[in-house]
């Protein structure tokens, strides 16, 4: 044994065994900071130090089979004694060995003086260790920080986790939503680049942010590797980079999010603060987490299909952690966005929706998360004040929370200061500039305050950025519509539709298309909504069907239209008064987008000795103002309002002048001309001149819509089906 130590030394075994140690240490973490640096596979610091591995005992193997000499290098055996210089190597080899060390130990300063101060944490995993794979620049200074958590990357073998990925850049945005002075754009927008080729720079100025959060995740086995980098998108350089590899267990999953959230501020130190309480409901369960994250995932697709398994989802979760408060409201939130995605109705979305409600009040009362399901139901239960309430809540809870802000608009039904509502919406679109439910409602907004070149714009916007989304399509369909472009819009309600043949609101807007032109036939083929089928049923002389269906759906508005339409104007009362109470009608300024429904709503309310009937037209008589006549408007709805308010008035020279300013624009809805207001009209001669042109007018439109139903788009196969 002495003689194989005496051996081992005199080839300098030891020595290379040093050298090899310190060069391969270098070598690791060069492969790491490249790893980061220039977007390399998460598996390449790995591969690095697999090989650096396998190459420690074939270098051994080396060292003892050769040996340097004046003549080269030579087998062992083959040295001649008094050939060896194996003292003169072993010297080099002992510099080499300091002189790594020196280098060694300046790396290591250099890594400590380039990470971040330290900030305390919530959760903090005790067998944690962070792995701080690079720091390339210094923190940066900014009056306003804002950020954007992009969707984090798959990286697992079988490249099957990408809910999981999706949903840490989720939580972290959540995590980050919650610190003071940072904004946050919302997930909607963030992921809208998912798919997408853009720029740094192309993504900071659509978001408007000047910072993005990117990673990836890697599951393998029992463990989980978490890499997160922060970028200054100024110049697109890296603030900082982080690896995390920890057992796979949702404490740590959390405390690597706290951990992240921390660094950030730590890089943006002196401008942030941790709230000094923050309550985030968290699980213990693995298992629950992950499904309530695949669940999550489902929700935010909305379709007909995803709804329902993200339904299946969460109750799955609750089932494993019944504490979990996220996942009674994502529970509440699926049921409560059915009634636009599937066949469920309003009524039994919220009937389902409202015990989870309830619960996840109980469980997180200051979540903003639960508020804004509290918002939701609020709403779909008429109780609007209650749910601007709430919303202030929710906001107070998260200012980065878009969606808090979005349930604020909409529970602002009275509209009494448009521009104060418009800047309530805008704030949603602000911290989620891309989201096609915030741009649709904007939209509309921008409408409200008279700007409709705003409203095409963001329309349009709507369309280019959620190809995947019916909102952008049905609100410039309406805009055209309204213009009197009846083909054109027919063609792009087809469109929304194919997109969710499940969709109410498509359903209904195609079918007041073929109300306008007479295809009363065509409704049944893209509606299943009661009120529509009942309306064609009434306008093809089929009273008794119609009337079975509306027996059946006492509550629905939409059915107090059909009442209405087919002559039964005592029996669509009920329902009509039931509205006017719930939106609380009487009170704030007319909506332009409703401003025909005020008309039917006070002809109505007029004819059963409703006292509110005086109350709201006066508000149609402020909105068309005096001194103004049927000339100066060109909008389907206004005209028809406009029509409404001389009948009702009982003004028919009036009348007519709407009528024909309507006609002349080449205006066609006959199953407008057929309801009860117009009695007063009906049987003669001047009358009669105006049906006809009505029913050219409608022929016009109508044939365009034929053509395009005969040459249909691949995509519509699918609505109509």
């Amino acid at each position: 044994m002495n003689t194989l130590f005496t051996e081992l030394k005199r080839r300098n075994i030891f020595r290379v065994a040093g050298v090899y140690a310190v060069v391969g240490w270098i070598l690791a973490q060069a492969a790491v900071v490249l790893e980061t640096a220039i977007g390399l596979p998460s598996w390449f610091d790995g591969l690095a130090v697999a090989l650096l591995l396998i190459g420690f005992p074939v270098a051994m193997l080396l060292a003892w089979a050769f040996e340097m000499t004046p003549d080269g290098v030579k087998r062992a055996e083959n040295i001649a004694d008094g050939e060896s210089i194996t003292d003169k190597t072993g010297r080099k080899l002992d510099f080499a060995i300091l002189g790594g060390l020196v280098l060694v130990a300046a790396l290591v300063v250099w890594q400590t003086t380039q990470t971040p101060d330290s900030v305390p944490v919530q959760t903090q995993a005790p067998d944690a260790v962070l792995e701080i794979t690079a720091q390339v620049q210094a923190p940066l200074s900014d009056e306003n920080p804002s950020i954007a958590v992009m969707p984090f990357e798959d990286f697992s073998q079988g490249e099957d986790q990408e809910y999981f990925a999706n949903g840490i850049s989720e939580e972290l945005l959540n995590v980050l939503a919650r610190i003071n002075g940072l904004k946050v754009s919302s997930r909607t927008s963030s992921f809208a680049f998912k798919e997408r080729e853009a720029s740094t720079g192309e993504i900071a100025e659509a978001l408007g942010v000047k910072h993005l959060l990117e990673g990836s995740i890697r599951k393998s086995g029992t463990t989980l590797r978490i890499t997160a980098q922060l970028i200054d998108t100024s110049n697109d350089q890296h603030m900082w980079s982080e690896t995390y590899d920890r057992p796979l267990t949702a404490e740590n999953i959390f405390a690597v999010q706290d951990e992240i959230a921390a660094a950030i501020v730590a890089a943006l130190q002196g401008q942030l603060s941790l709230p000094v309480a923050t309550e985030t409901p968290r699980t213990n369960s693995l298992e629950a987490y992950e499904l309530y994250l695949r669940a999550r995932q489902q929700m935010n697709q909305r379709t007909p299909d995803t709804l329902r398994a993200a339904e299946a989802g969460f109750k799955q979760v609750i089932t494993l952690d019944p504490e979990f408060a996220p996942a009674y409201s994502g529970l509440a939130d699926t049921y409560l966005l059915m009634p636009f995605f599937t066949d469920m109705q309003a009524d039994e979305s919220a009937r389902l929706a409202k015990p989870h409600v309830e619960r996840a009040l109980q469980l997180a009362p200051h979540s903003a998360e639960s508020l804004v399901s509290a918002v939701l139901l609020a709403m779909n239960e008429n109780e609007y004040e209650k749910a601007a309430t709430l919303a202030d809540r929710a906001i107070a809870a998260n200012p980065n929370h878009a969606d808090a802000y979005l349930r604020k608009f909409n529970a602002s039904v009275n509209w009494e200061d448009s521009q104060a509502v418009l800047a309530i919406i805008q704030k949603a679109q602000a911290l989620d500039p891309l989201s096609a439910v915030i741009l649709s409602n904007l939209g509309y907004a921008q409408l409200q305050v008279g700007d409709r070149d705003g409203a095409k714009k963001t329309m349009l916007d709507n369309m280019r950025w959620n190809r995947d989304s019916p909102f952008g399509l049905e609100g410039l369909a309406e805009l055209l519509f309204q213009d009197g472009d009846i083909a054109d819009a027919h063609s792009l309600y087809m469109d929304a539709l194919a997109l969710n043949p499940e969709g109410s609101t498509s359903q209904n807007m195609l079918a007041n298309v073929y109300f306008a032109v007479g295809m009363y036939g065509a409704v049944s083929t893209v509606s299943k909504q009661p009120s529509d089928l009942a309306l064609a049923l009434f306008s093809r002389g089929q009273k008794a069907e119609a009337l079975k269906l509306v027996r059946g759906n006492p509550d629905d508005v939409g059915m107090s239209y059909a009442l209405f339409a087919s002559g039964d104007v005592k029996g669509a009362y009920p329902g009509y008064r039931k509205f006017v109470t719930d939106n609380n009608l009487v009170q704030g300024n007319v909506i332009p987008a409703f401003v025909v429904h005020y008309g039917f709503l006070a002809y109505i309310l007029k004819e059963n000795g409703d006292a509110d009937a005086d109350i709201l037209v006066g508000k149609l008589e402020r909105y068309f103002g005096k001194g103004k006549a049927a000339r100066d408007y060109n909008l389907n709805n206004d005209l028809c309002a406009g029509i409404l308010l001389q009948l009702i008035k009982g003004d028919a020279d009036a009348a007519y002048e709407w009528i024909d300013r309507y006609l002349e624009l080449g205006f066609a809805s006959e199953s407008f001309f057929i309801i009860p207001p117009f009695d007063a009209l009906r049987g003669t001669s001047e009358f009669a001149k105006r049906e006809v042109r009505m029913k050219q007018n409608a022929a016009k439109h109508r044939a365009e819509i034929e053509a395009q139903l005969a040459n249909p788009k691949p995509n519509w196969v699918k609505a109509v089906q």
